[in-house]
């Protein structure tokens, strides 16, 4: 599936005029606006699609919506009537509201500051563009014959494309706004709904919603002392993990309490995480912690050193990042907006992988954020060692995501830390009519955005 063309058949310069008279804004603008909603539906959507809940709901409205391909084939005759153009608005709006709830208004307030239009223009806008949106996938489900999980397989089918097509003016806003660092980082993927189990006597039912958890009922036994028995089991067995859990955490805490080599079990539950954004937290994804597990650098206490007024950027590397920061800190006169070069922060080529050692400074990090519970961090990433179906653009986009993924497992809030990936940074030099360019970079700068 190639949606992004078939967006761009349907939204053809005729729908946008039209569209334009009807919100009483420039063309321009609508172009701009109705660009970036489509590519906003597409990454909510694509957000959605990381949960069972989410592939099954989706799925469902496009069947019930009648999103097939036939709402979208004569939209510009359509929009010629008020009245029609009114219903098509209110449809999508409906749906948007469901597939993305309590969203509606925050996506309308982005685009309108995006696109330079009025906030009922935004919304108007966005129930046109989530018509189209669907009705492009629609069409896709009906020509394939695709089931839900097909649906949701191509939808990520287009990620690489959404990070390519997605202006960098519009990027960090967007992934913070709906939550796509792990989708963006391809740490996230598209859920598969699961199949129900075979029960002896009973046919299994079409695939439908996930069951969370078995329900008992008594009446249903054939036999109840059989029964009986089968609870007082399952009694005994809950009892002996929970006594089995309790002797662990007793001796947990008496090992960490007298052992010789110093090295204490970590218990420390942080009150940054349980911070988070409810919102964030009613759409989570499951954060692949595989290279997370790291254990907090131990750093000496050091005295703060103010840096030098006349310097933007400093060069930290492992170990004396921490001693930079705390002088930054520690000098009121310094103003917010300074960079730290991530010298020691390193990747695998055309990887998202670190190298051994970089876990280090990503620990530093969290410890200063956690250190400072105001600070706010911008992560700025650059590639230049993208391989065959990437991009630099993508890549270094990755990469910073996944140093924040990094930070929010060690509970640090998401919103605290901005992920901006952009490419290979190469631009032509200012006042340069030879067309040379600056070179290309690979690194990670981390700019302190609020003191």
């Amino acid at each position: 599936m190639n949606f992004f063309a078939a967006f761009n058949d349907i939204v053809t310069p005729d729908v946008i005029n039209k569209a334009a008279v009807f919100v009483e804004e420039s063309a321009p603008k609508t172009q701009k606006a109705i660009e970036g909603l489509g590519l906003t539906v597409l990454g909510g959507l694509l957000k959605r699609t990381t949960s069972e809940i989410g592939v099954n709901q989706l799925f469902n409205y496009i069947q019930k919506g009648n999103y097939d391909g036939s709402q979208t084939a004569g939209l510009s005759s359509a929009l010629k009537d008020p009245a029609q153009t009114n219903l098509l608005i209110a449809h999508g709006n409906d749906t948007i509201s469901h597939l993305l709830p309590a969203m509606k208004s925050s996506i309308a307030n982005m685009i309108s500051s995006y696109a330079g239009i009025r906030n009922s223009s935004a919304v108007s806008l966005l129930g046109l563009t989530s018509g189209i949106v669907l009705d492009v996938l629609g069409k896709q489900v009906r020509e394939q014959k695709m089931d839900a999980d097909g649906l949701a397989a191509a939808l990520f089918e287009q990620r690489e494309d959404f990070v390519q097509k997605v202006p960098e003016s519009l990027l960090p806003k967007l992934v913070e706004k709906l939550g796509l660092q792990q989708v963006m980082a391809g740490i996230a993927g598209p859920a598969r709904r699961g199949e129900p189990a075979a029960t002896p006597g009973r046919p299994i039912s079409a695939p439908g919603p996930a069951v969370t958890a078995p329900v008992y009922d008594a009446s249903s036994d054939s036999d109840n002392t059989n029964g009986l028995v089968g609870k007082i089991g399952i009694g005994l067995v809950l009892a002996a993990i929970i006594g089995a859990g309790a002797y662990m955490v007793y001796h947990n805490s008496r090992t960490g309490q007298t052992d010789d080599a110093g090295e204490v079990a970590e218990t420390t539950v942080t009150t940054d995480a349980g911070q988070a954004d409810t919102v964030a937290r009613s759409m989570a994804v499951p954060v692949d912690t595989s290279a997370m597990r790291t254990k907090p650098a131990t750093t000496s206490a050091v005295a703060p050193v103010a840096p030098s007024a006349a310097s933007t950027t400093a060069t930290a590397g492992a170990g004396t990042l921490t001693t930079a920061l705390n002088g930054y800190m520690a000098d009121v006169t310094a103003p917010k907006g300074r960079t730290f070069s991530l010298s020691a922060v390193s990747f695998q080529p055309g990887s998202t992988s670190l190298t051994p050692g970089s876990e280090a400074t990503v620990t530093e990090i969290a410890n200063f954020l956690k250190a400072n519970p105001a600070a706010q961090i911008r992560l700025v990433g650059y590639a230049n060692d993208a391989g065959a179906g990437t991009t630099n653009k993508a890549l270094s986009f990755k990469r910073v995501n996944t140093i924040k993924s990094m930070l929010v497992a060690q509970g640090i809030n998401y919103i605290r830390v901005d992920a901006v990936g952009l490419g290979t940074g190469s631009k032509p030099k200012p006042g340069d009519s030879t067309g040379t360019r600056t070179p290309s970079l690979r690194k990670i700068d981390m700019k302190v955005v609020y003191k």
